[in-house]
């Protein structure tokens, strides 16, 4: 009989399985071809750190211990190991990592089912709901994984961060509470490994699972102590405490740690809040997910919001009633721990797991996906509710209004999963995410820049990106002179595409380094548009000061080293290339200026070495051939330069190479070449290849007379 039961209670277990990844599909089934958004760019596909094409252990290594960049270790190894294979196996192919998102999410969901099933194993709620565990169990998961405040956990793909530190979170609490009721010690102790192990890859996929000790000592309090009797209630209040205090003294520690000071500082030195505002607009923000997580509507879903800050307990009004409300809702939540523990439990959850996120560190305030483990619980109270009601109006043979309240959570299941299929088609693609977040934050720089950068200028609507970040100039933005820094940076990015007004794109480029100093990225491209604009020795400064600061960043001495050859400044150059190519080796542009240096200092054998290590698997073949012509001509191997030029001429039609010529002597990134030592060659294969087009009516009429 007892393997019966384990055999049923297994089948059941894999039923819930196929109910819950069969739903959730079905739910985000639109999303497969979801594209790339905001921080997936610099995160994943502009990240060559992830960009693995091996699975070689030190490739594997060095994505999940070393950053090559900046020499540290990653901030989230877990979940970027877990996005390097996907790029590994789908390159920058979106459904795959879709794929992946939404079977963590299954598998989350999945879990949360087991772990509320194990709530009624425990001491303090084993009789309390016998018969009802897997009805609450399983509607509390379903309400949670099919509502449309997950989307940005699991659609937005790098909230895969997320998304994974929840399964691990829900993992942990799941091995934590089988090895409390577990009565075979070894077991137990393999449980509580489990736990520890799924704890550390949680904080290695977001920091926010750090609150999960917490959790497990309120888990511990509520389904495992009896509050009632005085010596445990003394002894969990020593406890709580203790832990308070030990939390207190590593909060003073860190505070007391320069670094930790620092940092904090400079993150707030950086923001248009302090840290006084950001704490007393915080629990406005989480009243707002509360609010979003039971009234969901899309109006009210976005990836950007506008927030007002709290400048003091009374600006807004609303700012001293929402910390009240929010006191008191904790305080009610301990003092009903006994009578209404899963309700308790959902609360004190909910609030202690938006501790990191919704607290003194200088995050942006509000996101939705920062909802994902602190709801995990919040429906479990609100299941047994509906439980409840059913069960009691089916006692009292009112079996209409048991009726009524079945259908009703039913409707509210197809709500909420046809709410999270609606809000999905939103991120579809950059225009309609961006448009939506638009019309909802309307007094918010950035809807307006990122419609404006991530899909105006990718169609080259140059006019109507000027037009968006003229709008977000003086809008919110979280940083500080952000939205005015970064629509000087995107009009100049769209003067250059449009009118190839350099002088103009200057002066934009050095009126936002003057908000931002320090910003390596834009000093960068101001040296690029003073290059174009044909004032090499203005950006010579820059590039100097550039490298001053980053003595190994290969790009500032490539570029550097380039002028340098415009300059006929060859022997110089090459010290910069040579430092440039021991850290990227396989980079073509440094590759090709090297071949170019070593052709101006008379090796010209070098330079061929140069040139054919990277012509066929770069963008630049062309430009290389014609480097290759001028280095023969100049080592006397004429039949070699007639090579490559009849090469480029199969390769590019003669207007194309009439322009490249006289675009290579101009201001700009290029490498010079000598049009008098280049065009005559050219000039000669194709006057042979005319010839013998020429002689082709002869040469047939001869065949016909044979």
């Amino acid at each position: 009989m007892e393997d019966q039961s384990v055999q049923k209670k297994g089948c059941i277990k894999w039923r819930i399985l196929v109910l819950l990844s069969t739903l959730l599909l079905l739910v985000y089934s639109n999303t497969f071809n979801a594209s790339w958004h905001f921080d997936d760019f610099h995160n994943i596909t502009r990240n060559a750190q992830l960009q693995i094409d091996n699975l070689y252990p030190e490739t594997l290594y060095d994505v999940i211990i070393k950053n090559k960049s900046e020499n540290r270790v990653l901030y989230r190894p877990v979940s970027n190991f877990s996005l390097a294979l996907n790029w590994y196996f789908n390159k920058a192919d979106v459904t795959g990592y879709h794929a992946v998102n939404i079977f963590i999410h299954i598998f989350t969901a999945f879990f949360l089912y087991l772990t509320v099933l194990t709530f009624f194993k425990t001491p303090n709620l084993k009789e309390a709901y016998r018969g009802s565990e897997h009805f609450i169990a399983i509607l509390a998961t379903i309400l949670w994984a099919a509502h449309p405040i997950q989307t940005q956990a699991v659609t937005y793909i790098v909230q895969r961060m997320a998304s994974m530190a929840g399964l691990f979170y829900i993992l942990g609490i799941y091995f934590y509470m089988n090895a409390r009721i577990n009565c075979l010690q070894l077991k137990r102790l393999y449980l509580y490994f489990g736990a520890f192990i799924a704890f550390l890859l949680a904080v290695g996929s977001k920091e926010n699972a750090l609150m999960f000790p917490v959790s497990l000592f309120f888990v511990e309090l509520i389904f495992f102590r009896n509050m009632g009797d005085p010596k445990t209630r003394k002894r969990f209040v020593w406890f709580g405490c203790i832990l308070a205090a030990v939390l207190f003294v590593t909060g003073i520690a860190l505070f007391m740690n320069n670094g930790f000071i620092s940092q904090l500082q400079d993150g707030y030195a950086g923001r248009t809040f302090s840290l006084k505002e950001r704490i007393l607009t915080q629990p406005r923000i989480i009243i707002f997910y509360v609010s979003q997580i039971f009234y969901p509507i899309a109006d009210r879903l976005s990836i950007a919001h506008d927030f007002e800050l709290s400048k003091g307990l009374f600006r807004p009004w609303t700012t001293l009633p929402a910390i009240m409300l929010i006191l008191c809702t904790i305080s009610m939540a301990f003092w009903k721990i006994k009578k209404y523990p899963l309700g308790s439990f959902a609360v004190l959850f909910f609030f202690l797991n938006h501790v990191i996120e919704s607290s003194i560190i200088p995050l942006e305030l509000v996101f939705e996906h920062r909802n994902y483990i602190p709801s995990l619980f919040i429906f479990v109270p609100i299941a047994a509710a509906f439980k409840w009601g059913i069960d009691y109006y089916y006692a009292l043979r009112k079996t209409t209004m048991a009726m009524i309240i079945s259908i009703f959570a039913v409707i509210l299941v197809i709500s909420l999963g046809l709410g999270t299929f609606v809000r999905n088609t939103v991120w579809a693609t950059e225009k309609t995410l961006w448009e939506d977040a638009l019309k909802k934050a309307p007094g918010t720089a950035r809807p307006y820049q990122n419609l404006a950068v991530d899909y105006y200028a990718k169609i080259k609507d140059w006019d109507k990106v000027e037009e968006l970040c003229e709008q977000a100039m003086n809008l919110f933005s979280n940083t500080s002179n952000k939205a005015e820094r970064l629509s000087l940076v995107n009009i100049a990015a769209a003067y250059a595409k449009r009118d190839e007004n350099y002088k103009k794109v200057t002066k934009l480029y050095e009126k936002a380094l003057l908000l931002d100093p320090d910003n390596s990225r834009n000093r960068y491209r101001l040296a690029v548009a003073l290059i174009r604009a044909g004032e090499s020795d203005k950006a010579m400064k820059h590039l100097s000061q550039l490298i001053s600061n980053h003595p190994e960043n290969s790009k500032y001495l490539t570029t550097k080293a380039l002028i340098l050859i415009q300059k006929n400044k060859p022997e110089i150059a090459f010290k910069y290339l040579s430092r440039a190519i021991k850290k990227t080796p396989d980079d073509p542009t440094t590759t090709i200026s090297l071949g170019k240096a070593k052709s101006m200092l008379g090796k010209h054998e070098a330079a061929e070495h140069f040139f054919n290590r990277i012509r066929e698997r770069s963008s630049h073949k062309a430009g290389t051939l014609l480097l290759q012509i001028e280095n023969s001509v100049k080592a006397d191997n004429v039949k070699d330069a007639e090579k490559y030029a009849e090469k480029l001429i199969l390769k590019t039609n003669p207007e194309i190479i009439r322009k490249m010529l006289k675009k290579a002597n101009e201001p700009g990134l290029v490498w010079p070449v000598s049009t008098e030592l280049i065009a005559p060659v050219i000039a000669d294969v194709l006057k042979e290849k005319s010839m013998k087009i020429a002689d082709l009516p002869n040469t047939d009429e001869k065949k016909a007379k044979n």
